[in-house]
């Protein structure tokens, strides 16, 4: 097994559509590593996380085409995704909640570890039953 750095992963999924291709020997570089089908990749919940960030708040993908992105990874034959079931999860409860993606996988990867709640002040993750939001005291 390979494991892939974020880097790569973008660059294997860059989409002209939503940014120029300005590096077309790595797009075309990592295309040639990740289709070869007699090797498996590993995309820790690290790589998994940025690149969700990444191509939704500088590249502005929407929601649903993120979800797409996640879910065809997941699906992938030869990609293997660090913490499967918490990705599924989070992909789940990410799709119709609040918070980013990195959230939800944050409190399903601590909740797949026997954690009872994941403390945190992000109000945006608040609702997640996942987590317990720490309140200021006034």
């Amino acid at each position: 097994m390979i494991g892939l750095d974020t880097n790569v992963l973008l660059w294997w999924l860059v989409d002209e559509t939503v940014w120029p291709d300005d590096a077309p020997d790595q797009t075309a570089k990592a295309a040639e590593i990740l289709s070869r089908r007699d090797a498996r990749f590993f995309v820790n919940a690290v790589v998994l996380a940025e690149t969700v960030w990444i191509r939704s708040r500088p590249l502005r993908q929407q929601k649903a085409a993120l979800a797409s992105l996640v879910q065809r990874l997941l699906d992938s034959a030869n990609i293997v995704i660090d913490h499967r079931e918490a990705a599924e999860a989070a992909l789940a409860t990410w799709i119709n909640g609040r918070g980013g993606f990195a959230d939800h996988l944050i409190g399903e990867i601590n909740r797949s570890a026997g954690c009872s709640t994941t403390l945190t002040f992000d109000r945006k993750a608040e609702p997640a039953d996942a987590f317990t939001h720490l309140r200021r005291e006034s």
